[in-house]
């Protein structure tokens, strides 16, 4: 009988250590290993614009923190404000558009975030595309 209490207790030892372990190696979920919108978009190629002028109230018709689709020379472009307060955006192409989508999915952004919510065909947002190009 000892030697049975004596295996049970190893076992519950063993089990307890394993636990223990686990909870370490996943560590605790923090805020800051998971990345901001923005920072995922610069990461995944799309460029910073901060509009200006006529621009600024453009920016305030795009839905915040929302994918919003435009054509630019039947091209998509995809416009993302973070904070329309700010007047800054984000503008980016297909393949920017495409690895936002991974790194999103990766970090468990809302969907609502990461998938196109509006479709439009401003030409605002296309002049701000050949701005933040360098054109213009």
């Amino acid at each position: 009988m000892r030697g049975k209490a004596a295996w049970l207790g190893l076992a519950v030892m063993t089990a307890v250590i394993g636990i223990f372990l686990v909870g370490c190696a996943t560590g605790p979920s923090s805020s800051s290993a998971v990345q901001s919108q923005a920072d995922l978009l610069k990461q995944a190629g799309f460029k910073t614009y901060t509009g200006q002028g006529g621009e600024l109230a453009y920016i305030k018709t795009l839905p915040a923190k929302k994918v919003v689709l435009n054509q630019y020379k039947e091209k998509p472009l995809y416009l993302v404000c973070t904070d329309p307060e700010a007047k800054q955006c984000f503008l980016g192409d297909q393949a920017a558009y495409e690895r936002y989508q991974q790194m999103a999915i990766q970090q468990s952004i809302s969907e609502d975030q990461r998938t196109i919510q509006e479709h439009r065909y401003d030409p605002e947002a296309l002049q701000m595309w050949v701005n933040s190009q360098g054109g213009g």
